[in-house]
């Protein structure tokens, strides 16, 4: 039987630290069953971290859930956040860490929204150690992608739009924000975090409305920042990189769950990457919003239902 996914939160079994030649501390745990099918779980963002509610959507008593903090997120700690923080490192972390636990036999990868993303990039990057994907709220980090954020949306929130370059006096959005986010004048810090910062969270909501922290969170604002430097970065890979190297993963199993009106990340990503793949299954869910738990409900069910295969 599976595992509530909303009255309560797993306990990890373990929890351990992987230590890089880098000087980064990235924090680890295990769910489950310690002897179970190895499930590597990537959580989103950039600048997320781990949710143990993931491991609910594995039985507890066939899996091994595997969930870390990304580089500078959560608990994991670093002299220096910046320091080989790009996507090639992260997915390095991952493997290392399924070494350091001498897991040899081939792994289910889990993601969801970045964490999807990460997901596909680790399976087409080590092939051979993957039996299975499981990505909901697909993310796949192309310029069509990211345009839908960045001024595509503004079809649907136009009003946001407005709020947001009112701020500052008609200047680039992304250009004058990301500048404040990075800003020693805590003023600008708290705008940057108030408008762009919170704008992705208002995509899907009815009713959105901007709220001004009245203090500055340091987790949440290096949360942010760690986005938006991954995003002016091009997210550290190649456009169109995960449809292109499909080819490498076509014989993956693949569950896609993904809500219609995802306002966040559009239903095409993953329409696109069910496409390139043809060992896939896309599931449409008749919702909206981002990584909801409606969507993860639907997600643990599709689980349930290949295990029963």
């Amino acid at each position: 039987m599976f595992w509530n996914l909303f009255k309560f939160e797993p306990k990890p079994y373990a929890e351990n630290f992987l230590q890089t030649e880098d000087r980064h501390r990235v924090c680890y745990r295990q769910y489950g069953n310690p002897k179970g099918v190895p499930v590597l779980s990537f959580h989103g963002g950039p600048g997320g971290s781990s949710r143990p509610k993931y491991a609910k959507l594995f039985n507890k008593h066939k899996y091994r859930f595997i969930q870390f903090d990304q580089r500078g997120c959560g608990c994991s700690t670093a002299e220096d956040i910046w320091r080989n923080n790009t996507t090639d490192f992260l997915l390095e972390d991952a493997k290392h860490i399924l070494e350091t636990l001498n897991i040899k036999e081939k792994i289910i990868i889990h993601g969801v929204s970045w964490g999807s993303t990460l997901a596909l990039l680790f399976a087409e990057k080590y092939p051979e150690l993957v039996q299975k994907i499981v990505v909901s709220s697909v993310f796949l980090a192309r310029a069509y992608d990211t345009a839908w954020v960045q001024c595509e949306s503004e079809r649907f929130y136009p009003d946001l739009w407005h709020q947001m370059r009112l701020q500052i006096k008609g200047r680039d959005v992304y250009d004058t924000y990301h500048k404040m986010m990075f800003s020693h004048n805590n003023s600008e810090i708290l705008q940057a975090m108030t408008y762009l910062g919170n704008y992705e969270f208002m995509l899907g909501k009815l009713d959105p409305k901007f709220t001004t922290p009245i203090e500055i969170d340091e987790q949440e604002l290096t949360s942010q920042r760690i986005a938006f430097r991954y995003d002016e970065n091009k997210y550290y890979i190649q456009d169109n990189q995960i449809i292109v190297n499909a080819e490498k993963i076509k014989h993956i199993p693949t569950l896609i769950v993904h809500n219609r009106l995802d306002f966040c990340c559009p239903l095409k990503q993953a329409w696109d990457l069910h496409l390139a793949l043809p060992k896939s299954r896309l599931i449409i869910a008749a919702g909206f919003g981002h990584s909801t738990k409606k969507l993860l409900k639907i997600c643990q069910k599709e689980i349930e239902k290949e295990e029963e295969r």
